[in-house]
This record gives C-alpha cells, structure tokens and sequence, in this order.
C-alpha cells in the first residue's frame, strides 16, 4: 500500500507540475496545505488518474505469489523488506547531495525518500515566503539587458592572445569587451549557482536571501522590462515544463516569454539556436530581460561538438582508455566551438548599441580523469567555481562605467556581484540596493573570493560549505600547456 501511495502521489504531482516532486516541492506543499480541498478540486482529472495508478499498483503488489516450495518460504519472509532498500538508498542520495539528486529515481520509491527527508526538516524548519519588490525604479539605463549563463566554463581557458588556436574568436573582440577576468562562481553545481543569480542571494546572508529576496523577473518588470527566459539545456530535460535550477511552476510565472529549446535540435547546434530566439527577442522596442542558460562545455564533451571539429586530439573518443590529455582535448574543442565561436555569431547578431550582454558561467571545471568535475560537496577543488565574467555593449556611458569597474574588481569578480549590477542597470536607486544587496561590478569589489557546496537553502543542514580560490593564482592543468593541435584543420586565415 505504502508504494503504491508513493508511486500515485509521484504521478499526480508531475501530471499537475510536469516537473519530478522535490525536497522544494514538499516544503511548498506543506505551507500550502490550507488549500488543499481547492487543488483537489482544481485538479480532479489528475487525482483520478492518479487513483487509478494506486489501484493498479496495489492490486499487482498484493497479488498472491505462486506459493513456493517450505526450504524458501524463510528466505522470501526476508525479502518482504527489500523495497526499503531503494527507500534510504535515494534518501542517502539526496541527503549526500544537500537536496538535490532525485531527477530520474524511479517514482515508486522517490516520493517516498523525498517525503523522508522533507518531513524531517519541516519538523524543524518552516520554508520562508519569498519577498515581492516594493521598490521603485527611477531610470533605466539601456533598453536591453541579457545575463547568459554558460555551461561548464572554465575563466582560464578562454585566451584572450590574438590568433591562439583555443579562443581566437573571442580574442578578436577583445575591444568590444570589457573583461573582469577571472571571476568566482557563487557555487560549483549548475543548479545551485543558477538559484543564486536568480533570487538575488547576498554573500552576507546566504541561506536566508536565496529563500527569501524578491526574483531577478520580480524587479525586471517592475522596472517595466518584459521578462524572456532561453534554455538550451531544455532539450535534455525530460519534464514537460522543462524547469530546471529549482525553478517552480510559480516562478515561470512571472516569465513573459519562456523558451526551452527543442528537443529536435541537435547538441552541437542547441548553442546556435539560443542565439537565434536572443536576436529575434531583442529586435523588440519594448525593454526587454533574457536571462540565457547555454548549453556550453556541457559534459560529454565530445557530444557538444561535430565530429568534423576535433581540431585537438586525441579526443576523449578516440582515446582507448581515459586520460587527462584527451580529457583536455575534448573540452578544448567543446569551448572552442560552442563557446568561442558562439559568441563571435551573437555578437554579429545583436546591435550592442542600446543592449547590454553580461556573460559568466554557471561553474568551472576539474579536468582530471580521476576526480569529480564539479558538485563536489566537501573539500571542492577551487577549478569547480573558476569562471570567466566580462560585458559587451556599445552604449558609451555604461561602457565607461563597467571599464572602470573592471580595474577595480581585478582579481575579485564575484557572482555575488552581478545581481546588484543587474538592479543598477534597470535604473534601481542606488541607496536602496546598497540597503539589501553588496556591491556591484560598478563598485569596490568584496575581498573575499569564496564559493559555497552543497545546499543553500538550509534543507539539509544551517551550515553552509564555503571554500576558498585565488583568483591570481594560475589553476591551468600541465596536460592543458601542452594540447595537440591538428593543424590542418584549423581556419586558414588564422
């Protein structure tokens, strides 16, 4: 009965939501509950499908099994607790996972482990409600404002020399861009550092400013922005809402115009096609916000790329066992293409005179065969949060004051620092930015360079793992000094 219930409650919530019910889910829940008998009624069909799945579930569960032989009968008495097992497996998932870790569990046990956890927690802890904007903007200071978000980006391989084989072109709109060099992630895993950049959260009072501080979207369109979210990643999601980085069905909400790219296109080109929606979304007259999450360096690597692109090799592919060169060589040819030359074509597709574009990074990249990526929890290596943070735009005064900012934040770019960069540019009054949030990429940068592991929101644990990098310090691998170039198939008139 027990796992039919769970494998009914999984069905209801992803008929209703689309999206796999989450430890955020639970705790939404939960503080919704007076509203039960209206969602009940609101969504009726949903509750008789999932009726239907309790029946079938519990009818093909309770069955009597064929009766076996005496010499087993003790064995299978044992085995009636072997649904526990996948049970407290996945708890033990999440739990080492700081909440996350439950996409793709299957539904007749994760209900049950993401029910475990979150009514532990809740026992102890009530989720906040999240703040609405009170405030009022006086001024836009550009028409357009795009945040794109990159996937796996490593700050130290992009190269800005001209002509280097790895990012020539981005070394060649050098002049268009205002770089702040190497920057620091908010956090190490795509969900975690994505949550951050949209709710705003404040390196001071972490935990409680990601649960609590009003949207990215709420001050957009208070400062009358219309709202536009592209997601390249969307195609690999297998949620019909296509939500990902802890985002809610209440959140897309007060997005305009959400775009989650295709499942039909393929991964090389999803890039391609992000650029496409940006230039046609930003053809508009009204004040437009997109926040773009790429599909970027995404591992594999050598998925992200054609095959006809393996200008560095061996490549992760063709190499017979797994080693750090070849590692190295496939994302050299994933930043190469998906990231270089990516943005070589959105800045020829987008008229920067009246747009303001502000490129990062969800996270870095440990490029060792022999270590995890990025997602560590404990102890992360400082390449996990090493990401690159610069402008584009051709509107002078902006352009002069991010120039000027970017001497200033030299060797101390933060994450934490594009959110009140992004309030500054709506036209948000100074004095009541500085009241909530630290300082923007405008200002005096903050000295500390840190970047958090693990769970932000105080679901598993009040303690949150902060770990430290040196953005002088040089983090390039000594497989990636030496990158083996095919020359043959690089560009000729490099």
């Amino acid at each position: 009965m027990i796992i039919a219930l769970s494998s009914a409650a999984g069905f209801a919530f992803y008929l209703v939501s689309g999206v796999e019910i989450s430890m955020f889910d639970i705790a939404s829940l939960w503080a919704a509950r007076h509203e039960v008998g209206r969602a009940l009624e609101f969504y009726g069909s949903a509750m008789a499908w999932s009726a239907l799945v309790f029946l079938f579930g519990f009818i093909v569960i309770a069955a009597p099994s064929v009766n076996p032989g005496a010499h087993l009968r003790r064995l299978w008495r044992y085995l009636a607790w072997a649904p526990a097992f996948p049970i407290v497996l996945f708890a033990a998932v999440i739990y080492a996972k700081d909440g996350g870790g439950h996409y793709g569990m299957s539904m007749q046990f994760a209900p049950l482990s993401v029910a475990a956890i979150s009514g532990a927690r809740l026992a102890t802890k009530a989720m906040p409600t999240r703040e609405r904007v009170t405030w009022s903007a006086d001024g836009r200071k550009i028409r357009h404002v795009v945040l794109l978000v990159d996937e796996s980006v490593r700050g130290d391989y992009i190269d800005w020399r001209p002509g280097n084989p790895y990012t020539p072109d981005i070394a060649s709109l050098k002049d268009r861009i205002v770089n702040f060099g190497h920057a620091v992630s908010g956090g190490n895993c795509s969900s975690y550092s994505n949550a951050m950049l949209r709710f705003g959260a404040t390196r001071r009072d972490l935990m409680n400013s990601a649960a609590r501080n009003p949207t990215v979207w709420d001050y957009a369109k208070t400062a009358g922005f219309r709202t536009v979210m592209i997601d390249s990643q969307a195609a690999f999601l297998r949620g019909p809402a296509k939500l990902q980085n802890f985002m809610t069905p209440e959140e897309k909400r007060e997005i305009d115009s959400f775009n989650a790219i295709e499942e039909t296109i393929a991964p090389p080109d999803l890039d391609d096609r992000l650029v496409d929606i940006l230039a046609e979304k930003l053809k508009s007259e009204q004040p437009t916000f997109v926040y773009a999450i790429k599909n970027g360096a995404h591992f594999p690597y050598d998925r992200g790329y054609p095959s006809t692109q393996r200008i560095f090799q061996p490549t992760m592919s063709e190499s017979a066992r797994d080693n750090d060169p070849a590692l190295i060589n496939s994302y050299r040819n994933a930043v190469r293409w998906s990231v270089d030359r990516v943005l070589k074509r959105l800045a020829n597709s987008v008229p920067l005179d009246n747009t303001l574009i502000i490129y990062t990074s969800d996270h870095g990249q440990n490029l060792s065969s022999t270590a995890l990526s990025h997602c560590s929890v404990k102890n992360a290596d400082p390449r996990e949060a090493l990401v690159p943070l610069f402008a584009m735009t051709d509107e002078p005064r902006l352009r002069e004051r991010l120039s000027a900012g970017a001497m200033t934040n030299w060797g101390y770019a933060s994450h934490f620092s594009i959110a009140p960069t992004l309030l500054d540019v709506f036209g948000f009054k100074p004095q009541d930015i500085a009241s909530k949030y630290g300082p923007s990429l405008f200002e005096k940068p903050d000295p500390e360079t840190e970047f958090t592991s693990g769970d932000i929101f105080g679901l598993i644990s009040e303690k949150i793992h902060w770990n430290k990098i040196d953005l002088s310090k040089r983090y390039l691998e000594q497989a990636a000094e030496t990158t083996v170039s095919d020359s043959s198939a690089l560009p000729k008139n490099r």
